[in-house]
């Protein structure tokens, strides 16, 4: 999910409000928690054994499908993500799924339920990843308001600042 680290990067130093983007964010890390289920499900009835070469003989062409087509719901959000980040955002490419698939081969050794498992702490991991990023996108309209307050304040008019000098030069000459 470098991609959207990228993105996000791209979009803290452009200073962008992050309200839409972190519900896309979070949306992604919707679409992860569906998956899980979907995992955790087979997990709960695995039914009959695979083969042992491929985690989808095992979970079936139904979760299978289910999950790649949760991975293209998340990979549209994460291209809106991305297009936020603007101009720049030609210049990234979708790494990876946010969505854990079915489609690795099983390791040497390895059941269904033990792959099924280990993808449900990827999958868990990159919901929590997610979430990070969306709580970071969010800390930006919170940093941009405390800028612009600054920046607001840097940028007072001559007359304020003028008007601001005259009391403390009438106190310097009272001392006299």
């Amino acid at each position: 999910m470098l991609i959207l680290d990228q993105a996000v990067t791209v979009m803290r130093k452009r200073g962008a409000d992050g309200a839409r983007v972190a519900a896309q964010l979070e949306a992604i890390a919707g679409c992860g928690e569906q998956a899980a289920r979907l995992w955790q499900g087979y997990l709960d009835n695995p039914g009959a054994p695979g083969d042992k070469y491929t985690i989808v003989s095992w979970i079936g062409a139904e979760r299978a499908k289910q999950l790649h087509e949760l991975s293209l719901k998340a990979h549209e959000l994460v291209s809106t993500v991305c297009a936020a980040a603007g101009d720049q955002a030609r210049f990234l490419v979708l790494d990876e799924s946010p969505v854990v698939l079915a489609y690795r081969g099983l390791k040497e050794g390895e059941t269904g339920p033990q792959a099924a498992q280990a993808l449900i702490g990827v999958q868990q991991e990159h919901i929590k990843h997610l979430r990070a990023l969306a709580d970071q996108v969010r800390a930006f309209k919170l940093a941009a308001k405390a800028t612009k307050k600054t920046a607001a304040k840097k940028r007072a008019s001559p007359k304020t600042k003028a008007a601001a000098k005259r009391p403390a030069a009438k106190k310097a000459a009272k001392k006299k």
